[in-house]
């Protein structure tokens, strides 16, 4: 996972930094993911993924991207032990609300059982989820470029580099203020041993946006599948 240790430097004014978020426009986007890890035994270990992301006014939808026959093999072997089954939500995709009291409903739909199951406040820990709007709203705080160093570097149109070292890492933002959102994302160790990087690629809106599309589905509580 992304480790982004910044302090809040204030090298640019936090007006104009607010006025670049206060108007943010919807957009359907593929992520790619990798991280390598080189451990103390010399074996360098790569992570490759990626999900479908979604941000429509106050909502925003994930999706990880599993191929279906791995897809079907999981459930395959799931669905058929004896017993309780738990709840798998990284099979799932996630949505979140921000509701007009700032507070944040999270849902996951679980398209293989026709299920959408709720998760209480006081049950995150337990899908590992961290109730940042700012960061599920724009993959990264923005706050975080206020700290970081812009840099004239080649970008496409409406983008900017940005770069922050600290201690013995460094971190790359591409900000598109066009898209409110970074088009990459890199963090790196500088002894080359520990890097990730994540990018971002603007797709069309879907004509039916996917939480438009659950009727029929049976509306669940994760504690429902709690032993």
């Amino acid at each position: 996972m992304i480790r982004l240790l910044f302090p809040l430097w204030l090298l640019a004014s936090p007006l104009m930094v607010q006025a670049h978020f206060d108007d943010v426009p919807d957009l359907a986007t593929r992520i790619s993911y990798q991280n390598r890890v080189t451990g103390a035994d010399g074996i360098a270990r790569e992570s490759h993924w990626q999900e479908k992301w979604m941000r429509v006014g106050d909502q925003v939808w994930s999706q990880r991207l599993i191929p279906l026959p791995l897809a079907r093999a999981y459930h395959a072997t799931h669905d058929a032990n004896p017993g309780h089954k738990h709840f798998t939500h990284q099979m799932a995709a996630r949505w979140v609300t921000h509701g007009e009291d700032g507070g944040l409903q999270l849902r996951y739909a679980d398209a293989w059982h026709n299920q959408l199951v709720e998760v209480p406040t006081e049950e995150y820990g337990q899908v590992g989820f961290t109730p940042d709007w700012d960061k599920i709203r724009y993959l990264v705080d923005p706050a975080l470029l206020q700290g970081m160093t812009a840099l004239d570097e080649a970008a496409p149109a409406q983008a900017r580099w940005y770069e922050k070292r600290e201690g013995k890492q460094r971190t790359r933002i591409l900000w598109s203020s066009q898209w409110q959102i970074p088009l990459v994302v890199e963090s790196a160790s500088l002894d080359g041993y520990r890097s990730y990087r994540m990018e971002v690629t603007p797709k069309s809106l879907p004509k039916q946006l996917p939480w438009q599309q659950l009727d029929g589905y049976q509306s669940l509580d994760l504690r429902d599948f709690f032993d």
